[in-house]
């Protein structure tokens, strides 16, 4: 093939010797911001020691599904970001944070939550809205970022050889022009 592409059939074979590294990140929604997001607290946190907050898993996807259903059918306008999306770019903070709380004591229940959220929606106008700043910290806070942080620790203690991803095609395109040369030459 006159105009084989040998940089594709490298990523290609790359997928394939690293199918264990790629099943770490199946399902993880990653995207430029929360890459940012992840190399800031990098840059912040190193060395340092913090809380873990990939055990939360369970609560955050709660948190996030009420998200989505309240966005959805409270009829009032969240942000910029669909409820759709809500997995992939995460819900509006201050939502989360309302989401969770609500939650937390609806004790984990989603049907208690949804009936405590539409209790909040129908509740009259405050008088006084200072007196609602009663929520301090969001559990989920940078959830995302951190997630994509201790994932790639997970990726690069199971990497084989190391993380120089450019390094690797290199060598696995070599390797296979080298193949290919070999085979060639079995042939005449």
């Amino acid at each position: 093939m006159p105009a084989f592409n040998w940089k594709n059939a490298a990523r290609y074979q790359f997928t394939e010797d690293h199918q264990h590294l790629f099943h770490l990140i199946k399902g993880i929604p990653i995207d430029d911001g929360i890459c940012r997001q992840a190399e800031e607290l990098l840059r912040k946190h190193y060395q340092s020691k913090v809380f873990d907050p990939t055990v939360l898993q369970r609560y955050y996807d709660a948190a996030v599904s009420l998200a989505g259903f309240v966005a959805t059918n409270g009829g009032i306008d969240f942000g910029k970001v669909r409820p759709d999306y809500y997995r992939l770019k995460g819900p509006p903070v201050a939502l989360l944070a309302l989401c969770a709380l609500v939650l937390f004591v609806s004790n984990w229940e989603m049907n208690t939550a949804i009936a405590a959220f539409s209790r909040l929606l129908l509740a009259p106008a405050p008088r006084d809205l200072t007196l609602g700043n009663v929520i301090g910290l969001n559990p989920f806070h940078d959830y995302a970022a951190w997630r994509i942080l201790i994932l790639s620790a997970q990726v690069a203690a199971k990497s084989p050889n190391g993380l120089d991803y450019d390094r690797q095609l290199a060598a696995t395109e070599a390797a296979l022009r080298e193949q290919h040369r070999r085979w060639k030459e079995q042939q005449s």
